[in-house]
């Protein structure tokens, strides 16, 4: 073997045993390592749950993270509702509207009406078949709730707390909610529903609200829906306002003067008509012509026919607003008097049942409807017939 090669060898034994005894403390080094990690451990163990939830439980605070990070919905009425409620041109258009819209909050459901120490059942939804609301009257004195109620509070009760509104209120172990409803700031019924949910309490109230305010103005809004319920329309291009003419200024004050109390026309005074005599037919409620008998009539050429003025905007507008105070006038009654209605029309003097009321209305409406619309026109005694007698003015026993 030559030199140079005995020398490599040498070179290439002494880097074996180098890296040999380098592995072998390496590897002393690595179990030591591992002893100490795995004391370490076990020292932790001793001082650690192996579950951290037992030494720093977050689990219950999941649910109110998410209940406060959930976003706000705002519940409320929708537009569509709203306009529902608004289309109605009687009391009693809107009220049952209002009744049929509770569906979404409340299960059965009624409106009562207060007058002269009673409480009487106006209408009610929900029940099924029939209405026992209809036919449902009390004395008020006879409940607490209820005259409370009158008295202008909203009551949140048990179904079964009380025993006069349990004679028609199904058994429910649902909340029952009683919500005053006001005219003219007088409490003159309320709302009794049983809730689907706590939650509705607050729509019911809101919605009964607004309808006493719909009521107390049907006279005064002639549109169709009110123009605060239009869906709106885009922007125009530019910015420039288009300015009013003259006219349009002059109707929109005219309107405005219209809003504020003064009534929907203005007041005539008007002079205080003498009592009919006893047993006397009422001819200026209802004036009913005397037709002759044929065969004493002679015949007479027709009269030329005389086509009747046309109107002006001005004098339209005020006979719309005489046409739609006395169907005010008019729902009203009914909407205080749904039983006496009902029967007056079966045996046919629905005048005489309600000839307080509707004397005191005919009266209102002569004192607010200017003379020149009233000696061409019988705005009253037509919303009479429509409202009271369904069409038939024999009912109304005049």
């Amino acid at each position: 073997m030559e030199d140079h090669e005995i020398l490599l060898a040498e070179l290439q034994g002494i880097r074996e045993r180098a890296a040999g005894l380098l592995r072998a403390k390496l590897d002393a080094v690595a179990q030591q390592v591992r002893e100490a990690a795995a004391r370490t451990v076990g020292e932790l163990d001793l001082v650690l749950p192996p579950d951290p939830e037992v030494l720093f439980p977050v689990a219950p605070f999941g649910e109110r993270i998410a209940a406060l990070t959930a976003p706000v919905v705002v519940v409320g009425p929708e537009l569509e509702l709203l306009r529902a409620l608004d289309a109605g041109r009687a009391q009693s258009e809107v009220l049952q509207e209002f009744l049929s819209r509770l569906e979404p909050w409340c299960g059965p459901r009624g409106i009562v009406v207060f007058r002269e120490g009673k409480v009487a059942g106006w209408s009610g939804a929900g029940f099924g078949e029939g209405d026992p609301v209809r036919t449902w009257q009390a004395e008020l004195g006879s409940s607490a709730i209820l005259t409370r109620v009158a008295e202008g509070a909203p009551i949140l009760l048990a179904g079964d707390k009380d025993a006069v509104l349990r004679s028609w209120l199904p058994a429910e172990e649902r909340a029952v909610l009683l919500v005053p409803m006001s005219l003219r700031g007088k409490v003159v019924g309320c709302v009794v529903a049983v809730l689907k949910d706590a939650a509705g309490a607050f729509t019911v109230q809101l919605l009964t609200y607004l309808v006493g305010l719909l009521l107390e103005t049907l006279a005064v809004r002639p549109h169709v829906p009110t123009p605060a319920l239009r869906d709106a329309e885009p922007g125009p291009a530019t910015a420039e306002a288009p300015v009013a003419p003259p006219a349009a200024v002059e109707e929109a004050e005219e309107e405005v003067q219209e809003a504020t109390p003064g009534g929907v026309v203005e007041p005539v005074a008007a002079q205080p008509a003498p009592p009919p005599a006893q047993g006397a037919r009422v001819e200026e409620v209802a004036p009913r012509a005397q037709i002759p008998p044929a065969e004493e009539v002679a015949p007479a050429p027709a009269p030329p026919v005389v086509a009747a003025p046309e109107r002006t905007v001005e004098e339209q507008r005020r006979h719309d607003e005489a046409r739609r105070f006395a169907r005010l006038l008019v729902s009203e009654i009914r909407l205080y008097n749904e039983q006496a209605v009902q029967d007056g029309k079966v045996s046919r003097d629905i005048y005489q049942r309600l000839k307080d009321d509707i004397d005191r209305s005919r009266e209102m409406y002569e004192q607010r409807v200017p003379v020149e619309i009233r000696s061409t026109t019988n705005y009253f005694f037509e919303e009479l017939v429509r409202t009271l007698a369904d069409g038939d003015p024999d009912a109304l026993g005049l």
